[in-house]
């Protein structure tokens, strides 16, 4: 799995902290440590599902919906890699008895723990991100 996803709620994060203000891709780039185009390439993929808005001529992002109205399946599915969550290693002896069956006792395996992982992400919102977020803020400012 690549950081797509953690990239992705990264950059919902910080637009639904500034909202209902646009958040330009070169600030949403230094929170993330990384160049601008990488956050708009992200930035594409979730205006593509309806997550986030930007138009021509306004500059910046913002979210396109309350965050409590986005969960994480939303985010990862708009964000996820080609193909399976987790891949099966290649090129297995098949002169093995574990090689020649390591693909069909994973596949399934896989399947189902993905599936479960969906659900549970269905249930975590955008919103309920932001309020732990705040809440640990809060406790480093009372522990300092």
């Amino acid at each position: 799995m690549s950081t797509h996803f953690s990239v992705s709620i990264h950059c919902l994060l910080l637009l639904a902290e500034g909202a209902p203000e646009r958040m330009t891709s070169t600030l949403i780039a230094s929170s993330i440590n990384t160049n601008p185009v990488v956050v708009r390439r992200i930035m594409s993929r979730l205006k593509q599902v309806g997550l986030v808005d930007s138009s021509p001529g306004a500059r910046g992002f913002r979210l396109s919906m309350s965050s409590s109205n986005i969960n994480l399946k939303m985010i990862y599915e708009a964000t996820k890699d080609e193909g399976p969550l987790f891949s099966i290693h290649t090129d297995s002896n098949h002169n093995c008895e574990v090689g020649k069956n390591i693909d069909a006792l994973l596949d399934g395996l896989y399947t189902v723990a993905e599936e479960k992982i969906q659900a549970f992400f269905e249930t975590v919102t955008l919103r309920d991100l932001e309020q732990a977020l705040q809440q640990r803020v809060g406790q480093q400012s009372s522990s300092v």
